[in-house]
């Protein structure tokens, strides 16, 4: 029942003579349901139960897995079996022009079904549903999710947006009460583009309950190139002090955040609202921690769907195609009671992504685990279908017509070469005529019958040609069988063939990159700037990565803006092409 209310629970109360109505049905129906979603919810939580990945069949299609998962209602969400979604046959396609990436999003739905007349009811009401059908609703959206309410519907405390752009979000959670003397993990969701650079970051203030050399807490990361994950979370291990009956800030007096983005670099200093309380023992850690434990904290997030996958996207002329995919991004699952809490194992975490290989390239499949979240990519690449290149050949053939009757007979005519060299060709006859009505040369492809009606005053002639191949020889032999008494003495059959070639060397030259960078060469003063310009040849794609190779070179942000060092010397700027990251370029800039 599509209730989103739990309270108050009221059952049907039943004595004998009791008028039973469809309120009274519906009243049994609620407190059964409803009491069920409850327990989903407060039991088991909300999120996957089993199955649910998704995975991308081709450039364009989606296959996600049968299974099952609880919504943040409780309610049961059923996928009976595999499903493959077109990216434009999916609710909220629509939204997603011009975005870089875009979330599948599985939610609750039902409907009432099989409509019969419905004897007895009140005037305008008389079709009715005899079922109700419980099932899903599937959609996309651009929108990211609302992560405070996502992390604190999964049970996070002290949740906290960090940094939010197009390419990199930050958000930061640490439990809410600790024990002294303990340690704790204070963890950084991080939610970036497949494109985006490594991420580097640090998170650095003064902190009052944690263990440190000067009173100052680092949350420092740098994310390893080989990191292929577009959502995942980073563990900090902290030390409770030895102190009890304490209220504090994780950042007393503010933090300062340092982000990096290849060459772009942000700075801020932020307020982050993350209040702990320390407790003198485990015991009154743990009472602490129930009497915060109400039914409301339970319920929260009642209207998030599930995001099953987050999408990279691509875009063209043709529409929107996916480049990769995350399964399951902020692990919403539902724990399996198989594994005991505090065993010291961890989940594996699986994500794949699918890149698109040239046809002549073997299938491969490349791996990353990191160890210390336990997280598996696996990176597959599918050939793309074979292309070839044609080489074609067009010319005419004379045929005599035999002198007499001409009704049901054939003419042939004497073998000649196609001009394509020996091999299998595809070969097309096409027959040549006067079409009176227009007065004008016309080719005849097919079956002339096709054009003999009283309404058309097309008269084609009326024979069928065909050819015969001698791949060896490289030549041919073209025929006529004549249905009816054709005009004059010649037909002209006019032959179209082509022969599929696959010059990968060929094909490879036409699509080679090349990156060029202007200038070549400068000098500049001191902290002087200068613009770079990257040129992009043998690709759509024209985006570039800027780099200094030399280090304090100066900065270059990402549009080929590069500022001078305050130390003359020479330096090296590096593009690599977002297309193919082994084609590079570089400059040189002598700072005087």
């Amino acid at each position: 029942m599509n209730n989103a209310s739990f309270f108050p629970f009221e059952r049907n109360r039943y004595f004998y003579g009791k008028l039973l109505t469809v309120r009274d049905f519906e009243v049994e129906q609620r407190y059964h349901c409803t009491k069920r979603e409850l327990l989903n919810r407060l039991v088991h939580g909300a999120g996957v139960v089993c199955g649910l990945g998704v995975t991308a069949s081709d450039e364009s299609t989606l296959m996600i897995e049968s299974g099952l998962a609880l919504d943040y209602q409780g309610r049961e969400i059923v996928v009976p079996e595999p499903l493959f979604r077109k990216l434009p046959m999916l609710e909220g396609q629509e939204t997603l022009s011009g975005k870089q990436d875009a979330y599948l999003c599985l939610a609750y739905a039902e409907e009432d079904v099989e409509p019969v007349n419905a004897t007895g009811a009140e005037v305008g009401s008389q079709r009715q549903f005899d079922l109700t059908r419980e099932g899903f609703r599937l959609f996309l959206t651009a929108e990211p999710p609302a992560y405070q309410s996502l992390l604190e519907a999964s049970g996070q405390e002290n949740v906290s947006v960090l940094y939010q752009s197009d390419e990199l979000i930050l958000v930061l959670s640490l439990p809410s009460t600790l024990c002294a003397g303990e340690e704790f993990q204070v963890q950084v969701l991080v939610v970036k583009n497949e494109k985006t650079p490594p991420v580097q970051f640090s998170l650095e203030g003064e902190n009052t309950f944690a263990e440190s050399d000067n009173g100052r807490v680092r949350l420092a990361w740098r994310e390893s190139r080989e990191e292929k994950r577009c959502v995942y979370t980073v563990d900090f291990s902290l030390r409770a002090k030895a102190l009890s009956d304490v209220d504090a800030q994780l950042f007393s007096g503010g933090c300062e955040l340092n982000v990096e983005l290849g060459s772009h670099h942000y700075k801020n200093y932020l307020n982050v609202e993350a209040a702990v309380h320390l407790c003198r023992s485990q015991e009154e850690c743990r009472l602490r921690r129930r009497r915060q434990d109400d039914l409301a904290r339970h319920l929260r997030g009642r209207d998030l769907p599930l995001y099953l996958a987050k999408l990279e996207l691509i875009h063209s002329a043709a529409g929107a195609f996916i480049g990769g995919v995350t399964s399951l991004p902020f692990q919403q699952a539902v724990k399996g009671e198989g594994k005991a809490k505090g065993d010291g194992s961890t989940d594996l975490t699986v994500t794949t992504s699918v890149r698109s290989l040239e046809y002549w390239q073997k299938p491969d499949v490349k791996a990353v685990y990191q160890p210390s979240t336990g997280a598996l990519h696996l990176d597959f690449g599918i050939p793309s279908p074979e292309q070839y290149d044609y080489a074609i050949a067009h010319g005419t053939v004379d045929l005599t017509m035999p002198g007499g009757i001409r009704v049901n007979s054939r003419v042939f005519s004497q073998e000649i070469a196609h001009g394509l060299g020996a091999g299998a060709v595809d070969v097309r006859l096409s027959v040549e005529f006067v079409d009176q009505e227009r007065e004008e040369t016309a080719l005849l492809c097919g079956n002339s019958e096709v054009f003999r009606h009283k309404s058309i005053k097309i008269a084609p002639p009326w024979v069928e040609a065909a050819a015969l191949i001698y791949p060896e020889r490289g030549t041919m032999r073209i025929g006529l069988w004549l249905h009816d008494t054709v005009e004059g003495n010649l037909v002209r059959v006019h032959y179209f063939a082509q022969k599929p070639e696959r010059d990968t060397n060929r094909i490879l030259s036409q699509r080679r990159i090349s990156l060029s960078l202007t200038p070549e060469f400068s000098r500049l003063g001191c902290r002087e700037k200068l613009q770079f310009q990257a040129e992009v040849v043998g690709s759509e794609d024209k985006s570039v990565t800027w780099s200094i190779k030399e280090e304090n070179g100066g900065v270059i942000d990402r549009n080929g803006l590069y500022q001078a060092p305050e130390l003359p010397g020479t330096y090296e700027i590096t593009a690599v092409s977002g297309a193919d990251e082994s084609v590079t370029a570089s400059a040189f800039v002598i700072v005087e």
